[in-house]
């Protein structure tokens, strides 16, 4: 599928149509770009670690792109798109680390079963009074990342 911005052709998940007019659709490239036009905030949240090699292979597991810049720093992206940093901290422990992030998306179910097939622990998939269907895992360090889906549609949907 090709965008309607930039013309490159892209994967048809990776795009998405206007709500006016389902003729013209952009890549997430573009969307961002659009968004820091229109005076748009992207905030990117760094996740404290204690062994950066672990997260790593954790991340990775998960289906995350981790690009390092040394020991002490990464950056986590899925599909070219920012999704947390990491940061080297020793104090970083699954008993006394409360950080984590929220990732909405189209489809928790999806991830869900992913991320289970890769190994890891993540609770069931579950609806919330909030409006979301997430569920929830841990990193080695103790990060707790929520994945959700509203439920009813609107700009995040």
């Amino acid at each position: 599928m090709r965008c309607s911005c930039c013309g490159e052709r892209r994967d048809p998940d990776s795009v998405a149509a206007l709500l006016c007019d389902d003729d013209i659709r952009l890549c997430k490239t573009c969307i961002g770009w659009l968004m820091h036009q229109a005076g748009g905030v992207d905030v990117t949240a760094t996740l404290p670690v204690s062994d950066m090699d672990a997260a790593e292979a954790f991340y990775r597991r998960a289906g995350f792109e981790v690009h390092r810049y040394d020991d002490g720093f990464a950056f986590v992206t899925l599909d070219d798109q920012s999704v947390f940093d990491l940061g080297a901290d020793a104090r970083a422990t699954p008993t006394h680390n409360a950080a984590g992030c929220y990732i909405t998306s189209t489809d928790a179910d999806a991830w869900h079963d992913r991320l289970v097939a890769a190994g890891l622990p993540a609770t069931r998939v579950e609806t919330k009074p909030w409006g979301m269907r997430e569920f929830s895992l841990a990193d080695p360090s103790g990060n707790t990342i929520r994945i959700g889906k509203p439920l009813s549609p609107g700009p995040d949907a």
